[in-house]
C-alpha cells in the first residue's frame, strides 16, 4: 500500500500555512471576542443602545464573511481542523448568554441598591451621572413614580422607572408624547417615550 493511499490524498496532507493559523486561531477570535464583549457590556444597561447593536451587527457581518472565506480555503486546500470552530463557538456562547439575559441581570444586581436609594427621594436632575453601573442623564419624578433616563434610544427616550403602583401602559408607546413600559424587576419597569 502506498503512503498516499494510507494517509489520504496529497491535498489532505498539505500542511496548514502559518498565516491561516494566525488568522483563524488568534486574530479572528480576538476581534470577534472584542465585538461580543462590547455587545454584552451594552446589555448591562436596562435598555441596550441601538447604535451599539447596529455597529456590532456590521462587525459580525464583516468578520463572518472573512471567517467564511478562510473556512472555504481550509476545506478546499487543507485537511480539516477543529480550530476553525473557535470563532463560531464564541458567537454561539455570546448568543446563549445574551438570550438568558445574564448581562441585564448582572447590571441590575450592580445598580439596584443605588437606584432604590435615589428613587426613595427621586430628586429631579438633568445631570449626567452613574447610578450603580447605569449611565443616567436625567431623573424625573411624576405622580406614577420615578423615571431614570438612560442612553440607548435612537430617536426616543429610554430608561428604567420605579412605579410602586404599577402601570396599565404596558407595551409600545402609541404616539408623540406617549410612554410605554415593560416589566423589568419587582416595581421596576423599562420604558420608551416618544419625544417627537
Amino acid at each position: 500500500m502506498s503512503p498516499s493511499t494510507r494517509t489520504g490524498s496529497s491535498r489532505e496532507r498539505t500542511p496548514t500555512p502559518r498565516w491561516w493559523r494566525i488568522g483563524v486561531c488568534a486574530v479572528l477570535p480576538a476581534l470577534v471576542g472584542a465585538a461580543c464583549a462590547v455587545l454584552l457590556g451594552a446589555q448591562l444597561q436596562p435598555v441596550t443602545a441601538f447604535i451599539v447593536v447596529i455597529l456590532v451587527g456590521w462587525v459580525f457581518v464583516v468578520l463572518g464573511a472573512v471567517w467564511l472565506v478562510l473556512a472555504l480555503i481550509r476545506l478546499w486546500r487543507y485537511r480539516p481542523d477543529r480550530r476553525l470552530w473557535i470563532t463560531p463557538g464564541i458567537v454561539v456562547a455570546t448568543a446563549f448568554v445574551s438570550a438568558l439575559g445574564i448581562p441585564s441581570w448582572i447590571g441590575w444586581q450592580l445598580s439596584r441598591g443605588a437606584l432604590e436609594q435615589r428613587a426613595a427621594t427621586c430628586e429631579p436632575t438633568l445631570e449626567d451621572m452613574r447610578v450603580g453601573i447605569y449611565e443616567v442623564h436625567r431623573v424625573a419624578s411624576g405622580p406614577d413614580g420615578c423615571h431614570f433616563y438612560t442612553r440607548g434610544g435612537l430617536f426616543n427616550s429610554v430608561g428604567v422607572a420605579h412605579l410602586p403602583q404599577g402601570t396599565d401602559k404596558i407595551g409600545n408607546p402609541k404616539g408623540e408624547g406617549d410612554i410605554g413600559y415593560r416589566h423589568f424587576h419587582g416595581d421596576w419597569y423599562t420604558f420608551t417615550a416618544i419625544i417627537f
